[in-house]
């Protein structure tokens, strides 16, 4: 019951926003009464924090099984293009990442606190895979502070929609700067 909560929590954060989803409008949507919802979740900020950890660890593995899939004797060429590709692939979790970070930081102390910790933590398993899978092994710490800071602004520039993001073009300059 909490996955179809969470799931449709997601679903009408995503379409409404975070701040006009009420824990009415799940229970609807879920098709259960609001004390079924309470019975599973004591308030909206229960459900934003766990689906931001659900959120956030979607993106974390998606890019670990992407640096995976790249191999441990990958060139920076392929390393850079698979990366990129998978970010694009990452954006249509964009707009719920984009409002849960909005959320964390201009209102909600407590996914705050979470946030924190999980990018840490999803740094820490990205420069792991790094140091495991490619060739820039003793620059992994910045490198993943570069990829989380490359997935956020990519996903702003996607939801703006102000003009089409040249991946290519990123990853060779990407590319040119690594080597």
């Amino acid at each position: 019951m909490k996955a179809t909560i969470l799931a449709a929590s997601t679903k009408l954060m995503a379409k409404q926003g975070i701040k006009n989803t009420s824990l009415s409008d799940i229970a609807k949507e879920v098709g259960i009464s609001k004390g079924t919802l309470y019975y599973h979740y004591a308030s909206k900020d229960d459900i934003i924090c766990d689906m931001a950890d659900m959120h956030l660890s979607i993106i974390t593995n998606s890019l670990i099984g992407c640096l995976q899939n790249v191999g441990f004797d990958s060139s920076t060429e392929e390393f850079v293009s698979v990366t990129l590709n998978k970010i694009s692939d990452i954006k249509t979790h964009g707009r719920i990442h984009m409002y849960l970070i909005c959320e964390a930081i201009t209102s909600n102390e407590k996914l705050r606190e979470r946030f924190k910790i999980k990018y840490i933590q999803w740094r820490k398993a990205l420069e792991l895979e790094i140091k495991n899978s490619i060739s820039f092994r003793d620059d992994s710490y910045p490198i993943s502070f570069l990829l989380i800071s490359i997935v956020d602004g990519l996903v702003v520039q996607s939801l703006l929609k102000t003009e089409e993001i040249p991946y290519d073009e990123i990853s060779r300059f990407l590319i040119t700067t690594l080597n």
